[in-house]
């Protein structure tokens, strides 16, 4: 995947390799399947990990993430195998595109990326390396496995509908990092990696710059942003651990059955439906003399005649030439919730081109007509948005097990 870098300050800063390492440049740490990983490889691409995420470059922070830094530049191997296998290609107009989009996203000017780069003792290479794989990774998982997710109106309507019954319940804005255990050997390894990751957050690295390096969850590419989530999404651990936290903190980290989730809690807030008084009506009126007892009940039959026979405020307006009264005012637009109390649940009900009960008013017969209705924002997400959670979910979770199908049958030989 596309993982956008955020340049902290700490470019700057000199991230050169001790000795020894650049004397062992050559040295093979691993193999996957025909292609090597070499000590170079791995300090090239722990200098871009400091320099993206922010971390600060010591000898203990470097041993701490060189088996996740390993594990990660593994995994680019197949993918990257893969795609080639599939005839998956990545020109280089994909990789300055995606350059471009990091320099536009951390408000930088063309070019300003690769100086930062230099400055930092970071190849180039080391970048498009990373980019080369995750866009043909993306192509590839689009090709092979988009066909296969699906997402039917019904499968909406029942995310819709418990999202709607839990109207008044917590939901959570909230950003994820996704480890995952392909092997029951590497669980504390991994534990400690996230526990890693979590003390950097801890004293200032953001999040958003640890799930783009690190995280293996799709969301990576955006930070680990996964937006609101509502209560009941989560499985059962997990929203017990987001439930104690306060916007800024980040949960220990969480054993799934795929590995170790660690969450960020950006924001929470109660779900709400659309109100009432928030709709918006545009409203005229036909108003009938009532002087006196006689002509009120004449005006009062006329209006439920009118009032069964029109649509429309044009047809209202054209009901009232024919009955020799005065034609209605020009359409008022009103917030239900400003309306006087006792017009607004005359009015409360009505849809465009619905008139409402004849009202006697003093000395005249009234009869209110909506001609537009706006209802209020639902407050609710839209069946597109569910639909496009929904249809990201499951290619997800199609693309971390093709990734996972793709360890077992590799060859890879660790060294180091």
């Amino acid at each position: 995947m596309i993982r956008y870098l955020i340049v902290a300050a700490t470019l700057a800063l000199s991230l050169v390799a001790p000795a020894h390492a650049q004397s062992n440049a050559l040295k093979i740490v691993a193999v996957v399947n025909d292609e090597v990983i070499s000590a170079l490889d791995i300090v090239n691409r722990m200098r871009l990990t400091m320099v993206s995420s922010g971390l600060p470059d010591t000898a203990e922070i470097r041993k701490r993430l060189e088996p996740q830094v390993l594990r990660g530049l593994i995994d680019e191997r197949l993918q990257a195998q893969e795609a080639a296998r599939q005839n998956v290609t990545v020109s280089d107009e994909d990789i300055e595109g995606a350059i471009g989009r990091i320099e536009q996203a951390n408000r930088m000017r063309k070019g300003q990326l690769g100086e930062l780069l230099t400055r930092a003792n970071v190849p180039r290479k080391a970048l498009e390396q990373q980019l080369r794989a995750g866009i043909a990774w993306q192509k590839l998982i689009q090709r092979r496995l988009r066909a296969e997710v699906t997402v039917n109106e019904e499968e909406v309507k029942e995310v819709l509908d418990r999202i709607k019954a839990k109207q008044g319940s917590p939901e959570f804005l909230l950003s994820e990092i996704f480890l995952p255990i392909d092997n029951p050997d590497q669980e504390d390894e991994v534990r400690q990696t996230a526990m890693n990751l979590i003390q950097q957050m801890q004293r200032g690295t953001s999040f958003p710059a640890i799930a783009q390096q690190f995280s293996q969850a799709a969301s990576a590419a955006n930070g680990g942003d996964i937006g609101w989530v509502q209560e009941g999404q989560l499985d059962e651990e997990l929203e017990a651990a987001v439930k104690q936290l306060r916007p800024g903190e980040v949960t220990p980290p969480t054993r799934t059955p795929g590995g170790f989730y660690v969450y960020g809690l950006r924001g929470k807030r109660t779900i709400a439906g659309a109100s009432p008084e928030e709709a918006v009506l545009t409203i005229t009126q036909l108003i009938l003399p009532a002087r006196n007892a006689n002509e009120a009940r004449s005006s009062l039959q006329l209006a439920s005649t009118v009032r069964e026979a029109v649509g429309s405020c044009e047809e209202l307006t054209k009901a009232a030439k024919e009955a020799r009264v005065p034609p209605p005012p020009e359409p008022q637009r009103l917030r239900l919730g400003d309306v006087n109390p006792q017009i607004r649940e005359k009015i409360r009900n009505l849809k465009a081109g619905e008139a409402s009960e004849p009202i006697r008013a003093g000395n005249a017969v009234v009869l209110l007509m909506a001609c537009t209705r706006e209802e209020a924002p639902s407050g609710l997400p839209s069946t597109e948005d569910i639909q496009e959670g929904l249809l990201r979910q499951r290619l997800d979770l199609l693309a971390r097990r093709y990734l996972r199908d793709l360890r077992r049958q590799a060859y890879v030989d660790i060294r180091a």
